[in-house]
């Protein structure tokens, strides 16, 4: 997102830039000119804001800049190698729902499950204009403090391939520190930004 000193600078110079060609071309600068400075700044500093928050998920503007729109809550499944060591045997697919928060130059994931919940530490959303757009991340899970003898806090990172336009399905695989993988598959999106398993697990997905 754009700051108000950058933004300062960009138009300083355009002024500067804009100054030195009417001097060359023989036009003399007032003082008065440079009035309307502070509120162009303020002018383009809400636009540059707006358009970082909402103008570019408008779906004609979205595909120009060839972007897809993530944000909301998935759903769908994650399917793990990890094996239960009270059993010793691996487990049926989970239910996942995965939280994206997303401006056009910042995204961040949450993903939940019954047992834990993990807080993306960077990611990434790579859109070229020839292939499937791809969502990155590393991140730290924590499972709840009561199957932490079984399931220790730990860090992974993923990779989702962003399908439809606009996106319809995310998919792709995961790994871990733990030494374990698996793959997720995401094909329902709700707008609401759910804050936990219960409350996503609870409301109505077509």
């Amino acid at each position: 997102m754009f700051k108000r000193v950058q933004v300062q600078i960009v138009i300083g110079l355009a002024v500067v830039v804009w100054a030195v060609m009417l001097l060359v071309q023989g036009v003399p600068l007032k003082a008065s000119y440079l009035q309307p400075y502070s509120f162009a700044v303020g002018v383009v500093i809400l636009l540059l804001f707006a358009f970082e928050q909402w103008l570019w998920r408008v779906p004609p503007l979205a595909r120009l800049l060839h972007c897809p729109v993530l944000r909301g809550t998935w759903k769908g499944q994650l399917q793990s190698n990890w094996i239960d060591p009270a059993t010793g045997h691996g487990i049926p697919a989970i239910e996942l729902y995965v939280v994206v928060r997303q401006t056009y130059s910042t995204i961040s994931l949450r993903l939940m499950t019954t047992e834990s919940t993990s807080r993306s530490l960077v990611a990434s959303l790579e859109a070229p204009h020839d292939d499937v757009p791809r969502l990155a991340s590393t991140y730290q899970n924590i499972p709840g403090l009561l199957i932490q003898d079984r399931s220790r806090i730990h860090h992974g990172a993923l990779m989702l391939e962003v399908y439809g336009n606009p996106a319809n399905r995310l998919g792709g695989s995961y790994w871990t520190d733990r030494d374990t993988k698996g793959q997720l598959s995401l094909d329902s999106r709700a707008e609401k930004l759910y804050t936990s398993f219960e409350e996503a697990s609870a409301a109505t997905w077509n």
